[in-house]
């Protein structure tokens, strides 16, 4: 899958972002809040991917939604509960933050028509 456009303008922020607080959060002594909160940015920066293949292979927004929600919402409380319930919260912090960056880019796209 190649991201281009909004979608691929997302997942590089996201990664950068996850990069950015991976590093700050350790420096500050917190490396396991900074894995937690990387790991939420970049699972959280799958679901435009996600949701832009769906609709490039016909599907309904509507039908694909709940199944992929689900789907990144398992895999970042599993996620969580690997690094530690201490920990989990901010790796959902982290996906909602994905979703923050992606309306960012999308807006800021639009903006610019």
């Amino acid at each position: 899958m190649r991201l281009q456009g909004v979608t691929g303008r997302a997942v590089i922020g996201c990664l950068l972002a996850a990069g950015v607080a991976l590093v700050v959060l350790a420096l500050a002594g917190n490396a396991r809040a900074g894995v937690a909160v990387a790991i939420g940015l970049a699972l959280g920066s799958v679901n435009g991917a996600l949701a832009e293949r769906a609709v490039n292979a016909g599907m309904s927004l509507r039908m694909s939604s709940l199944p992929r929600l689900a789907l990144l919402s398992a895999a970042a409380i599993g996620a969580g509960l690997l690094i530690g319930l201490d920990y989990a919260w901010l790796v959902i912090v982290g996906v909602a933050a994905a979703q923050g960056v992606l309306v960012a880019v999308a807006a800021r796209s639009l903006l610019r028509r």
